[in-house]
């Protein structure tokens, strides 16, 4: 009985030891009871221990209801806490859908009432801009009733130099109301604006008409004068005042030049631009204070002169026989008349456009506004210059002359290569149009008949029985010579005529044949040379041949 506490208090510390590691076998998911059980009791002796084993699967099983009992109070009291928080939660979310919701309702309330305060605020900028406009528009009204009342009172009082400066506010005044012309009221006011503007214009014309006699001369008030123009700037009896004076001015013009008499031919056309110059002497000392600097008076009866002046020239040109160098002469005077003309009135030429050198404002050049008239007659030069050549070539080939020996080529190369030079300048002054071009047809035509009818009939025959043949090969290279020097004097003269010939007409110059005719010469001279030296050494090679 001693040793039976002895002998189980092993046993059982083993069963505690082996009860918890049971522990870990009995939460596995794994479980096996077989194998517990045979942990348990592992002998047959282990089995004197089954009271204590089963001692301890009893606490173990207590342990365990504790345990549960224990979890599930404190998951009874974490679901009843969580349970609070959800409600909590929903709460204060149903809190803050109220909120958010009156929020949303304020601002909808607040957007209404800054939509309605927006309208207001354009209902009422619309306002002040209407109302601005309407002020505005009275205000003109009121300025044009008061102008059209003034211009009223000057017309009556004749005080045209009030009435010209009114206008142009008047003006500025009726295009605002272009849109308002649906009122009565305001169509009235801007008909009778017009009418007096019209009636001040008549009234002008008359006073300058008034100003100026049947001979042209100022015989009015030069200020008064100038104040009416003024209130006709700018409308059709400003037309009427130019066409006006330029009548009077140019009918003693047309009275002392009339068309078949001597003083109106082509060889006293000098005394027509005299005449002009006398009337603008006059207009500058007399008339020019009578009409306003922006008329550019003396240049419109300048104009209006040349072009009386044109047609005088067509019509006599065209039913009188015409000399070529009163021809001459009267172009000549008329491009110096018109190249004066530009400069006293400041027109100039820039980018290819004629404009006044002061402003820079667009201008009608005087160049050809009467050289234009010649164009058509420029064809009695040329007939002039060809025949001049002609004759040249004739002469070149019955006089042939005596050949300086210090040239390599004939003198009458050079003599006809000057002429070319002086008729080509003299056209230059006179047309680059197409008599410029119809001249050059005219010197390959000359070059072509001195190449056949003096180059080649100056070559020399040369023969065994030929006199001095050593000097008959020097002119055969002469001659060579001087088609080589024609032929690139040509190519020259070409160039020349193209830089200066209007550009449309630059394809009509061209020295192709004359070239041809030289280059025929050339080989008719080394023919006569190959020929020549041939016939030289001919009787030299007989006497060879014949040599036992």
């Amino acid at each position: 009985m001693g040793d039976n506490p002895d002998k189980t208090k092993p046993a059982y510390k083993r069963e505690d030891s082996s009860g918890s590691s049971a522990a870990g076998h009995l939460d596995s998911t794994g479980f096996s009871m077989a194998k517990h059980i045979d942990r348990l009791f592992p002998s047959a002796s282990s089995l004197d221990n089954v009271d204590v084993a089963a001692a301890n699967t009893g606490h173990r099983l207590h342990a365990v209801k504790q345990e549960i009992r224990r979890q599930l109070r404190a998951q009874s009291d974490s679901h009843q806490q969580q349970t609070q928080s959800i409600e909590a939660t929903k709460a204060a979310i149903g809190e803050l859908y109220t909120r958010i919701s009156e929020m949303k309702a304020k601002a909808q309330t607040s957007e209404r009432m800054v939509f309605d305060i927006t309208q207001d605020i354009k209902a009422l900028d619309f306002a002040k801009r209407n109302l601005s406009q309407a002020t505005a528009t009275m205000r003109r009204l009121q300025l044009l009733v008061s102008g059209v009342g003034q211009l009223r009172q000057f017309k009556e009082q004749k005080k045209y130099g009030e009435a010209a400066r009114l206008l142009p506010a008047i003006a500025g005044l009726r295009e605002g109301f272009a849109e308002h012309m649906g009122v009565r009221a305001i169509a009235r006011l801007d008909d009778e604006a017009a009418g007096l503007q019209r009636s001040l214009g008549s009234m002008a014309f008359q006073e300058v008409q008034r100003g100026f006699d049947a001979q042209g001369l100022l015989v009015g008030d030069a200020e008064l004068m100038h104040q009416a123009c003024l209130c006709c700037a700018g409308t059709e009896e400003q037309t009427r005042v130019k066409d006006l004076y330029c009548e009077l001015q140019l009918r003693a013009y047309v009275a002392i030049f009339q068309i078949g008499d001597d003083v109106s031919q082509l060889e006293n056309v000098s005394r027509r631009y005299a005449w002009l110059r006398r009337i603008l002497r006059n207009y500058a000392e007399e008339h020019a204070p009578a009409f306003p600097d922006a008329w550019r008076m003396g240049e419109e009866l300048s104009r209006r002169f040349a072009h009386t002046t044109r047609d005088h020239l067509s019509e006599t040109m065209a039913t009188r026989d015409i000399d070529v160098g009163h021809l001459t002469a009267a172009l000549a005077d008329t491009l110096a008349f018109e190249a004066q003309c530009d400069k006293k009135f400041g027109i100039v030429r820039r980018n290819g456009a004629a404009v006044y050198e002061s402003s820079g404002a667009p201008a009608e050049s005087f160049v050809g506004s009467v050289s234009c008239a010649f164009e058509p007659y420029m064809a009695v030069f040329i007939s002039g210059e060809q025949a001049k050549f002609e004759a040249l070539v004739r002469r070149f080939r019955s006089e042939p002359g005596d050949d300086d020996p210090s040239l390599n080529v004939l003198a009458s190369s050079t003599d006809l290569l000057y002429q070319f030079r002086e008729s080509l300048r003299q056209c230059a002054a006179l047309s680059t149009g197409q008599a410029m071009a119809d001249l050059a047809q005219v010197f390959g035509q000359s070059l072509s008949n001195y190449a056949r009818s003096v180059l080649v009939h100056a070559l020399p025959r040369i023969s065994s029985t030929t006199t001095a043949p050593l000097d008959a090969l020097r002119r055969a290279c002469l001659v060579a010579n001087t088609a080589d020097y024609c032929a690139s004097a040509a190519a020259q003269l070409e160039q020349k005529i193209i830089e200066k010939v209007d550009g449309p007409l630059r394809e009509q110059v061209t020295f192709a044949a004359s070239r041809e005719a030289l280059l025929s010469a050339i080989n008719s001279s080394i023919g006569a040379l190959v020929g020549g030296v041939d016939a030289m050494c001919a009787p030299a090679l007989a006497a060879l041949t014949d040599a036992p």
